[in-house]
């Protein structure tokens, strides 16, 4: 396998997780009595699984600010879910319902 071939995998490996990473807060996120708190755990969870002092260096926080903020004890900022979320390479897509 050549030095692009293995590129390419790379990015299909990158892929396939971000696309399972965003089914999976997507689901999350469509459940019933789904809220604020839970939301921010399932964030965590993924970013934790990702690599959370990528997820941290990407959104300018340390890992510890990052877990706090995603812990779902404080209140969920919207430039920590984008800046996560962007990390992840997943975006927030806004649809009629």
């Amino acid at each position: 396998m050549s030095g692009s071939d293995g590129g390419f995998a790379n990015a299909r490996v990158s892929n396939l997780r971000a696309a399972e990473m965003a089914e999976y807060l997507d689901a999350r996120l469509n459940m019933a009595n789904y809220d604020e708190t839970t939301f921010a755990r399932s964030l965590l969870l993924v970013s934790e699984l990702h690599g959370m002092s990528h997820i941290a260096r990407e959104c300018g926080h340390s890992s510890e600010v990052m877990r706090r903020q995603l812990s779902g004890n404080r209140p969920l900022y919207l430039d920590s879910v984008l800046g996560a979320m962007r990390a992840l390479g997943i975006r927030l897509r806004i649809e009629v319902g």
